[in-house]
C-alpha cells in the first residue's frame, strides 16, 4: 500500500513544481508585453489583476494595489466594476430565455412592453437589434444630463420610469443614406453602440418573466456557474473586497448606484468570476448553457469600425487573418475598467480588471496573441 501513496506523492509534487514554473514563465512573459509593447505606467496606475486561462491552466497575476490609502495586492478575488462588460450577461440570459421559449431574437422590443410604453415610431426594433446595436437608437436617452445629479455617479437618480417616457416620446431620425442602407447588404450604417439599448433590454427581460433582471441573471447564469462574486448590488463582505476607483487625475471615485441601465452597465465582478464566464462560453464549465452561450456569438453585423471586426450578440468579433475569431468586450465606469477576451478553438481567455480610468485594452490583446503563438496556427 505504500508504494502507491508514495509514487502519488512524487506526481503531485512535480505536477506542482511543473505549474508553478509555467506561472513563472508566463509571468515573465506578461511583465516583457508591459514594458515593451504598451505604454502602461505602472506608477501611475493603482492596480490591475490579470487572469489567463490557457488550456488546463488558469493563472493570476496582480499589480499594484486595491487602494491608495494601503497597499493590498489585487487577487483574483478582488471585485471590480466591469461596466459595460454587464452587456455580454445580459445578452446571455436573453439567449437562454430564447432557448427556453420565453423570448425570441426576432420578436419586437414593443411586444414585451405594456400599451402604455410602446412606441409606434420604432415598432420595427427587434431583439436582436438591440443586441447587436442595430436598433439606430441613440447611444444614451437624450434628456439623461439632467440627471446627473452626483458627481461620478451618472445613474444614481435616473429611473425606470425616465427611461420609458423617453423610448415613447422617442422619433427617430430620418436617414438621409436610407436608399444606399438598403444596398449595403452588411448594413455598417445600422451599427452604433448604444447603452440604451441594454437597458431597454433589461425592461423586456422583466416584462417577459415579471421578475426582476437581477434575480433571472442570478438564478439563471450566476449559480449554475458558481460566479459568487459577480453583482450589482454587494453584501458587506463583499464592499470589504471591492477595489477604490481613481480617474486619470488619480481621484477616488464612489461606486456607480443604479434605478436603470442594471442590464447595460451594473454589475461588479472578479477576475475568478469572469474566467468561469469564459469557460462556460467556451463550452466547458456547464453544457446546459452552451447552445445559448454560443447564440450570443452569433447574429454578427457589419461595424464601421474595421471590416475585421463584427458586433455579435452582446460581444464583438475580431476575425484575423489566417486565424480563429477573438470574441471579446470591455467596459469602464468613472474610476475601473475591465477587459475579457477569448479563442474557441484554443481553449485560451485574458481577462483584465483594473481600479483605473487608464486603458489597459492593448495588454489584453497582446497577451492573447502571444498564448496564440501570434495567431500562427
Amino acid at each position: 500500500m505504500r508504494k502507491p501513496i508514495i509514487f502519488f506523492i512524487v506526481s503531485l509534487f512535480f505536477a506542482s513544481n511543473i505549474w508553478a514554473q509555467d506561472r513563472a514563465n508566463l509571468q515573465k512573459q506578461i511583465d516583457k508585453i508591459i514594458h515593451y509593447d504598451t505604454e502602461i505606467k505602472l506608477s501611475e496606475t493603482p492596480g490591475f489583476i490579470i487572469g489567463v486561462k490557457y488550456q488546463d491552466s488558469v493563472f493570476y497575476y496582480g499589480y499594484g494595489s486595491i487602494s491608495k490609502d494601503f497597499k493590498q495586492v489585487p487577487d483574483e478575488n478582488t471585485i471590480f466594476e466591469i461596466g459595460g462588460l454587464t452587456k455580454t450577461f445580459t445578452s446571455s440570459l436573453v439567449s437562454i430565455l430564447v432557448e427556453e421559449g420565453k423570448m425570441g431574437f426576432e420578436k419586437p422590443l414593443n411586444d414585451y412592453l405594456s400599451d402604455t410604453e410602446k412606441n409606434e415610431e420604432t415598432q420595427k426594433i427587434t431583439i436582436d437589434q438591440l443586441l447587436t446595436h442595430t436598433s439606430r437608437l441613440p447611444r444614451m436617452p437624450l434628456e439623461f444630463g439632467t440627471k446627473e445629479i452626483e458627481k461620478n455617479n451618472p445613474y444614481a437618480h435616473y429611473t425606470k420610469q425616465d427611461l420609458m417616457e423617453f423610448y415613447k416620446e422617442y422619433i427617430p431620425l430620418e436617414s438621409k443614406k436610407k436608399k444606399i442602407r438598403k444596398k449595403n447588404k452588411k448594413n455598417k450604417d445600422n451599427y452604433s453602440y448604444s447603452h440604451l439599448n441594454y437597458a431597454l433590454a433589461e425592461v423586456a427581460i422583466e416584462s417577459s418573466q415579471n421578475t426582476s433582471f437581477e434575480k433571472l441573471l442570478t438564478d439563471k447564469i450566476l449559480v449554475p456557474i458558481n460566479m459568487t462574486d459577480t453583482r450589482v448590488e454587494l453584501s458587506e463582505n463583499q464592499k470589504k473586497r471591492l477595489a477604490i476607483g481613481y480617474t486619470t487625475s488619480g481621484q477616488s471615485t464612489p461606486p456607480w448606484t443604479f434605478q436603470s441601465f442594471k442590464a447595460s452597465e451594473g454589475l461588479k465582478s472578479t477576475a475568478k468570476d469572469l474566467i468561469k464566464f469564459a469557460e462556460a462560453h467556451m463550452g466547458e464549465s456547464n453544457s446546459r448553457l452552451t447552445n445559448a452561450f454560443y447564440s450570443t456569438h452569433d447574429g454578427r453585423k457589419a461595424t464601421a469600425r474595421n471590416k475585421k471586426v463584427e458586433s455579435a450578440r452582446g460581444w464583438h468579433v475580431i476575425s484575423p487573418k489566417n486565424y480563429y475569431d477573438i470574441i471579446l468586450h470591455t467596459g469602464n465606469t468613472n474610476g475601473h475598467r475591465s477587459y475579457l477576451a477569448f479563442v474557441k478553438e484554443s481553449d485560451t481567455a485574458v481577462v483584465i480588471l483594473t481600479n483605473s480610468e487608464h486603458n489597459l485594452y492593448n495588454l489584453g490583446y497582446y497577451i492573447l496573441r502571444m498564448l496564440n503563438n501570434n495567431w500562427m496556427r
